[in-house]
């Protein structure tokens, strides 16, 4: 990401990093995480696993987000390419209940920064598509929670219609069910300090 762009986006704590793509005759190269970069901005960075997952056109993963202490999330398409809805669901936040659409693939290798608490769904609209995601927490069994993929409040503008969903996201409740201030721990929270 050195050498690139970093914008901020519509939702409060969410960027986007495009880092400077080089090309030469036998291809391309980028870099596509430099913690110190992260640091200099005051950003979470101290991931602790990735994962990649692998889906072909239509399927929509989503809308996901962690629950308790929450997590950083970077994400990036590696292959192909996505259509990435980012839904701040923090009821603390200023722009709580918005959304935003994004564009990842492998040609502008474009990074979407999540902070805790912020969540997101993606449909792939290439034929294939591989995405990243880096994590600041370890996998916690029943700790991630599942927005329906297509709450009317939240209108998010998918690009293909009659997505490949599993039964999980197929049937997730709307936003309005979720008691978030419950179910997210806030810095500061007496449920976090105890935990220690």
């Amino acid at each position: 990401m050195t050498d690139g762009d970093v914008a901020a986006t519509a939702l409060d704590g969410v960027f986007v990093f495009t880092p400077q793509r080089i090309d030469d005759d036998r291809g391309w190269f980028v870099r596509t995480l430099d913690l110190a970069w992260c640091e200099e901005r005051g950003l979470e960075c101290s991931f602790v696993h990735q994962n990649q997952s692998r889906s072909r056109r239509g399927v929509l993963r989503g809308i996901h987000v962690r629950a308790g202490r929450g997590e950083t999330k970077l994400v990036r398409c590696a292959r192909g390419s996505v259509v990435d809805h980012v839904v701040d669901v923090r009821p603390w936040s200023p722009t709580y209940g918005r959304s935003e659409r994004f564009v990842l693939d492998d040609e502008a290798h474009r990074h979407l920064y999540l902070p805790p608490f912020v969540a997101h769904g993606f449909q792939v609209v290439s034929d294939w598509a591989d995405v990243c995601y880096l994590h600041s927490r370890v996998h916690e069994p029943g700790s991630e929670l599942t927005i329906r993929w297509d709450d009317p409040a939240l209108a998010l503008d998918w690009p293909l219609a009659d997505p490949v969903l599993v039964p999980r996201d197929a049937e997730a409740p709307r936003l309005a069910a979720l008691d978030l201030t419950a179910l997210f721990e806030q810095p500061g929270d007496r449920r976090s300090e105890t935990e220690g």
